[in-house]
Protein backbone atom coordinates (compact mmCIF):
# COMPACT_ATOMS: atom_id res chain seq x y z
CA UNK A 1 0.00 0.00 0.00
CA UNK A 2 2.79 2.67 0.83
CA UNK A 3 4.65 1.83 -2.33
CA UNK A 4 1.21 2.52 -4.62
CA UNK A 5 1.02 5.80 -2.43
CA UNK A 6 4.62 6.68 -3.45
CA UNK A 7 3.63 5.85 -7.00
CA UNK A 8 0.84 8.13 -6.68
CA UNK A 9 2.89 11.08 -5.56
CA UNK A 10 5.53 11.02 -8.01
CA UNK A 11 3.36 10.15 -11.07
CA UNK A 12 1.01 13.30 -10.28
CA UNK A 13 4.23 15.40 -8.95
CA UNK A 14 5.64 14.53 -12.61
CA UNK A 15 2.78 14.83 -14.41
CA UNK A 16 2.00 18.40 -12.77
CA UNK A 17 5.11 19.85 -13.85
CA UNK A 18 4.55 19.86 -17.46
CA UNK A 19 0.58 22.33 -16.73
CA UNK A 20 2.98 25.56 -16.19
CA UNK A 21 5.60 25.08 -19.11
CA UNK A 22 5.54 27.23 -21.79
CA UNK A 23 5.74 26.22 -25.31
CA UNK A 24 6.10 28.61 -28.14
CA UNK A 25 3.98 27.77 -31.65
CA UNK A 26 6.08 25.66 -34.07
CA UNK A 27 6.35 27.79 -37.82
CA UNK A 28 9.04 26.16 -39.98
CA UNK A 29 11.99 28.46 -40.96
CA UNK A 30 14.28 27.86 -43.64
CA UNK A 31 15.12 31.04 -45.13
CA UNK A 32 18.52 32.50 -47.45
CA UNK A 33 19.06 36.04 -48.16
CA UNK A 34 21.70 37.90 -49.17
CA UNK A 35 22.62 40.78 -46.37
CA UNK A 36 25.36 42.74 -48.68
CA UNK A 37 22.04 43.51 -51.18
CA UNK A 38 20.25 46.98 -51.18
CA UNK A 39 16.99 45.96 -49.86
CA UNK A 40 18.92 44.46 -46.50
CA UNK A 41 21.24 47.95 -46.66
CA UNK A 42 19.96 47.83 -42.61
CA UNK A 43 22.19 45.06 -42.27
CA UNK A 44 25.16 46.55 -43.88
CA UNK A 45 26.61 47.73 -40.53
CA UNK A 46 27.18 46.29 -37.08
CA UNK A 47 24.06 47.56 -35.27
CA UNK A 48 21.81 47.13 -37.99
CA UNK A 49 18.54 45.25 -38.53
CA UNK A 50 15.82 44.75 -41.18
CA UNK A 51 12.29 42.74 -40.78
CA UNK A 52 11.11 40.21 -43.04
CA UNK A 53 8.62 37.66 -43.17
CA UNK A 54 7.77 34.94 -41.90
CA UNK A 55 7.78 32.94 -38.39
CA UNK A 56 4.98 33.15 -36.60
CA UNK A 57 4.87 36.97 -36.79
CA UNK A 58 7.20 37.86 -38.63
CA UNK A 59 11.19 37.90 -38.32
CA UNK A 60 13.49 40.64 -36.82
CA UNK A 61 17.32 40.43 -38.13
CA UNK A 62 19.84 41.90 -36.29
CA UNK A 63 23.73 43.03 -36.86
CA UNK A 64 25.19 42.66 -33.87
CA UNK A 65 28.51 44.34 -32.65
CA UNK A 66 30.63 41.17 -33.05
CA UNK A 67 29.42 40.72 -36.78
CA UNK A 68 27.07 38.05 -35.64
CA UNK A 69 23.50 37.75 -37.25
CA UNK A 70 20.40 37.33 -34.37
CA UNK A 71 17.17 36.30 -35.68
CA UNK A 72 14.19 36.79 -32.98
CA UNK A 73 10.70 35.87 -34.29
CA UNK A 74 8.67 39.09 -33.83
CA UNK A 75 6.11 37.37 -31.94
CA UNK A 76 5.92 38.76 -28.45
CA UNK A 77 5.94 35.43 -25.98
CA UNK A 78 3.00 36.90 -23.65
CA UNK A 79 0.56 36.16 -26.61
CA UNK A 80 2.58 34.85 -29.78
CA UNK A 81 -0.34 34.14 -31.55
CA UNK A 82 -2.18 37.71 -31.30
CA UNK A 83 -0.93 39.38 -34.67
CA UNK A 84 -0.83 42.97 -32.80
CA UNK A 85 1.49 41.55 -30.25
CA UNK A 86 4.69 42.01 -32.56
CA UNK A 87 8.34 43.35 -30.95
CA UNK A 88 9.75 46.32 -32.83
CA UNK A 89 13.32 47.84 -31.60
CA UNK A 90 12.12 50.97 -30.00
CA UNK A 91 13.31 54.14 -31.66
CA UNK A 92 14.32 55.90 -28.23
CA UNK A 93 16.54 53.08 -27.26
CA UNK A 94 17.73 50.95 -29.77
CA UNK A 95 18.95 48.06 -27.45
CA UNK A 96 15.26 47.21 -26.66
CA UNK A 97 12.79 45.61 -28.69
CA UNK A 98 9.21 46.42 -27.17
CA UNK A 99 5.45 44.80 -27.93
CA UNK A 100 2.93 46.88 -30.10
CA UNK A 101 0.20 45.85 -27.19
CA UNK A 102 1.44 44.24 -23.80
CA UNK A 103 4.22 46.95 -23.62
CA UNK A 104 6.89 44.29 -22.72
CA UNK A 105 10.35 44.90 -23.06
CA UNK A 106 13.23 43.09 -24.58
CA UNK A 107 16.45 43.08 -24.46
CA UNK A 108 18.09 43.42 -28.45
CA UNK A 109 21.65 41.25 -27.60
CA UNK A 110 19.90 37.76 -26.27
CA UNK A 111 16.32 39.02 -26.33
CA UNK A 112 15.80 38.78 -22.82
CA UNK A 113 12.85 40.40 -20.64
CA UNK A 114 13.40 43.88 -19.18
CA UNK A 115 9.98 44.20 -18.36
CA UNK A 116 6.72 42.73 -18.38
CA UNK A 117 4.39 41.06 -18.22
CA UNK A 118 5.69 38.67 -20.97
CA UNK A 119 7.55 35.74 -19.18
CA UNK A 120 9.42 33.75 -21.59
CA UNK A 121 12.43 35.46 -23.68
CA UNK A 122 11.96 35.79 -27.71
CA UNK A 123 12.11 33.15 -29.36
CA UNK A 124 15.65 32.83 -31.35
CA UNK A 125 16.13 31.12 -34.80
CA UNK A 126 19.76 30.14 -35.63
CA UNK A 127 21.52 31.61 -38.30
CA UNK A 128 24.12 31.04 -40.88
CA UNK A 129 26.27 33.28 -42.23
CA UNK A 130 29.26 32.27 -44.95
CA UNK A 131 30.40 36.22 -46.35
CA UNK A 132 27.65 36.10 -48.64
CA UNK A 133 24.51 34.44 -47.59
CA UNK A 134 22.36 34.21 -44.39
CA UNK A 135 20.59 31.23 -43.55
CA UNK A 136 17.94 31.30 -40.90
CA UNK A 137 16.37 28.45 -39.65
CA UNK A 138 14.79 26.43 -36.70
Amino acid sequence: MRALLTILIWSTALFSCHKDSYEFPYAQVNYYIYPNNAQYSGLHFPGGSTYIEGGVNGILLFHDYFDNYIAYDRACTNDPLNNCEQVYIDEKNPNKLACNCCASEYFIFDGNITQGPARQALHRYRTQFDGIKLRILN
